[in-house]
């Protein structure tokens, strides 16, 4: 079980040094920011920790004699019902998603939340960062869909989730367990505390369904293609934004 617990929550404290070197770097180049919120380059150091958690998983699955193909349950008769599956449970996991995000917002801003967006989701001070650094993320954002996607998905309901399935004899604990740390590691990406907060919350909903989806289906891709949905569109909107200036 051991293994389970790592894979549920490696990724944090992984992505907390890569933003601690980050901040180092920003001290040691004279730009402003202020620690922990550095979304604005969170493709980098997520990129870079999906990398090295790939690695990670491939040698646990290599001494467990099993292989990615098997854990992500991939047949190719299946691929287009797979990814129909896929957009459904997008529409199906948004849901609990936009109700989280409502409540959480409702309970820490009253009813008035509506004029608090800007500072949950983009943050109340705008920092100003050189072209190359911008398009840098932005260009790794491209690549990000196609590691973070399967690598999440592996490490939280793939490899943890049937683990914990087994030890306890209990689909709750087995669910929220690798909920807890997929809901953990998204505060990264938040530009404020309220921020973290909503997207605990969400992604913890969000994580609660997908478990639920992997235990009753027993397939993994059509989760991929999902995650795969959610991350594309948001790794668009970046070069979009610098393109038009």
């Amino acid at each position: 079980m051991k293994k389970a617990w790592i894979m549920s929550f490696i990724r944090f404290p992984m992505l907390m040094i890569g933003l601690l070197i980050f901040s180092v770097l920003f001290m040691l180049m004279g730009w402003d920011f202020r620690f922990p919120f550095l979304n604005d380059i969170s493709p980098i150091y997520f990129t870079i920790v999906n990398a090295l958690c790939f690695i990670l998983l491939r040698h646990l699955l290599i001494k467990d004699g099993r292989s990615l193909k098997e854990l992500t349950g991939f047949q190719r008769d299946l691929f287009w019902k797979d990814v129909l599956f896929g957009f459904l449970w997008l529409l199906v996991l948004y849901i609990p998603f936009l109700i989280a995000i409502i409540i959480t917002m409702l309970i820490m801003f009253g009813p008035d939340f509506y004029l608090h967006f800007q500072t949950t989701f983009a943050g109340d001070i705008t920092f100003s960062r050189p072209q190359w650094l911008l398009w840098l993320s932005a260009l790794v954002s491209l690549i990000f869909p196609f590691l973070n996607a399967p690598i999440e998905e592996l490490m939280y309901r793939g490899y943890a989730q049937p683990i914990f399935l087994k030890v306890f004899q209990k689909a709750a604990p087995a669910i929220i367990i690798p909920s807890l740390g997929f809901a953990l590691q998204h505060i990264m990406l938040a530009p404020s505390w309220q921020g973290g907060v909503v997207y605990f919350a969400a992604f913890f909903l969000w994580g609660i369904g997908s478990g639920i989806i992997y235990y009753k289906q027993k397939r993994l891709f059509p989760l991929i293609v999902c995650h795969f949905i959610v991350n594309i569109a948001f790794s668009i909107a970046p070069i979009i934004f610098l393109i038009k200036g």
